[in-house]
């Protein structure tokens, strides 16, 4: 059975060692740069700042579909024009100019247009329309936006934008140096090559598959190690006459236990059987925490006008509605601050009471534990970035799900299960080693994770010549048992 383990342990070595050179030098890294992915947040910050004139109500902007649900509705500016975005929970997708109701119109000349308004950026650039997905914009949320406008400035940075024909907006921006670390670490650490990813279940698969015989790699070269230890308890790092499998066998028995744990942990980041309940609320919830369907009748002429009298003299960036509890709010970006405004009840802001009141109708059986205003992250709600807003309001139920709301737009940005909590810890805790004793102590995670990193990187490197020796060895002896038929 040892044997078996052993030789089971070379053949996996051999042809997944130099995978895992190439995740951990990927992943020295990816402690500093990600792939060039725009965040909402990231793209309200580029866009302009108008002042919000009279313009149409949502129901005449959009009449063909007025009893449509809502899933999203936000109100910008493109080129000195009040753009109204619409996303309805059958996932339909529909812009249009809220000063005339007429479709967004896109061409080569206005996405370039755009690009440069948003991006600040006055260079001479070349637009080229794409029908496919391309390497940086490799996810298959980016179909509903085809064509694509793709914007290659010609500026130093070399700056590459897409924007959308359907809605106008900036998809994805990213620069040279964004690129080329992304070569040599997201892409490579993620097989995030566009042949791949743009095949979101070939991509799982492929992912999931590697972890998992990567992972018994690592656990047979354990066990292995582990049995030749007893065998010689007393030889002191000459274990072997061979230096590589000195290197390796005490590397590996040093670092062999993080290495299952990354490799674990990775593995966990796909959710395989999909596990992890969702972190959203389900359409139960959604419509108890409406207390109705969001549906564009609900913003009547008589509020948007009092609405638009609110904001006219304010520079607006964004503007994001939202439904609960049986009114209208609107989320408004200016050019200094975030504002909220019950647009039924232009002063009257929901308090705590009212969030508690809400989720405890999710189920009159689960039963409300606890009600806090966290002014700073806890082990759930936290970003390393400190990129999440705060505060946020923690509702805990006796079922062990915590709810987590943002006062400034009503909206749960979170829900906490007991199988969340412990996909946190198998992933972000041990992959990214997203510990509070280390995370938020700088250079400490740091230094650590570069140590770990450079174990796991020493393991796959000498792994990787030692799976060379073995297929030559293979190979020569093949020849050589050739060589003695032939002579017989």
């Amino acid at each position: 059975m040892i044997k078996k383990i052993i030789s089971l342990h070379h053949w996996l070595g051999t042809f997944f060692s130099i995978l895992f050179l190439i995740w951990f030098l990927s992943g020295f890294v990816m402690m500093y740069h990600t792939f060039p992915l725009l965040s909402k947040d990231q793209k309200r910050t580029m866009l302009p700042h108008e002042q919000i004139n009279r313009i149409l109500t949502p129901t005449e902007v959009f009449s063909a579909i007025n009893k449509d649900t809502i899933h999203s509705l936000a109100l910008n500016f493109q080129l000195h024009r009040p753009v109204l975005h619409l996303v309805t929970t059958t996932g339909k997708t529909i812009s249009k100019y809220a000063d005339t109701g007429s479709p967004v119109y896109m061409s080569k000349t206005r996405a370039l247009a755009i690009a440069k308004e948003n991006l600040k950026i006055k260079t001479t650039a070349e637009v080229n329309v794409i029908t496919e997905l391309d390497q940086w914009i490799p996810r298959t949320r980016f179909l509903k936006h085809m064509p694509i406008y793709k914007v290659s400035f010609d500026n130093p940075d070399k700056t590459y934008t897409y924007v959308s024909s359907v809605t106008g907006e900036v998809l994805a921006t990213n620069v040279v140096s964004e690129r080329f670390w992304s070569w040599v670490g997201a892409i490579p650490h993620w097989i995030y090559f566009k042949d791949i990813r743009i095949h979101n279940t070939l991509w799982f698969q492929i992912i999931v598959w590697l972890s998992s015989l990567g992972f018994l790699m690592v656990l047979t070269g354990m066990v292995t190690g582990i049995v030749r230890y007893k065998k010689k308890p007393k030889a002191k790092f000459k274990r072997f006459k061979n230096k590589w499998y000195n290197y390796h066998y005490y590397f590996g028995l040093f670092f062999g236990i993080f290495i299952c744990t990354w490799i674990f942990s990775g593995w966990m980041s796909m959710t395989p059987f999909s596990w992890t309940p969702s972190t959203s609320l389900n359409k139960k919830e959604q419509q108890e925490w409406q207390k109705g369907s969001f549906q564009l009748s609900e913003i009547t002429p008589e509020i948007w006008n009092d609405f638009l009298d609110k904001t006219k003299n304010k520079q607006v960036q964004e503007s994001n509605f939202t439904f609960f509890n049986t009114q209208v709010f609107a989320v408004v970006h200016t050019d200094s601050s975030q504002l909220l405004y019950n647009l039924n009840r232009i002063d009257k802001l929901p308090v705590i009471t009212d969030y508690k009141t809400v989720v405890q109708s999710f189920d009159k059986n689960n039963k409300i534990t606890n009600v806090a205003l966290l002014d700073a992250y806890d082990n759930y709600y936290y970003s390393r970035h400190n990129i999440k807003q705060l505060p946020v309001i923690r509702i805990d139920t006796d079922s062990e799900i915590s709810y987590y709301i943002n006062p400034k737009t009503t909206k749960v940005v979170y829900k906490c299960a007991t199988k969340n909590r412990i996909q946190r810890w198998i992933y972000h805790g041990l992959h990214s080693l997203d510990f509070s004793f280390l995370a938020w102590n700088r250079p400490l995670w740091d230094i650590v994770l570069f140590i770990l990193l450079l174990g796991g990187t020493i393991v796959s490197f000498t792994g990787t010549v030692l799976g060379f020796r073995f297929l030559k060895r293979k190979r020569n002896k093949k020849k050589h048992k050739k060589k003695k038929q032939l002579k017989g």
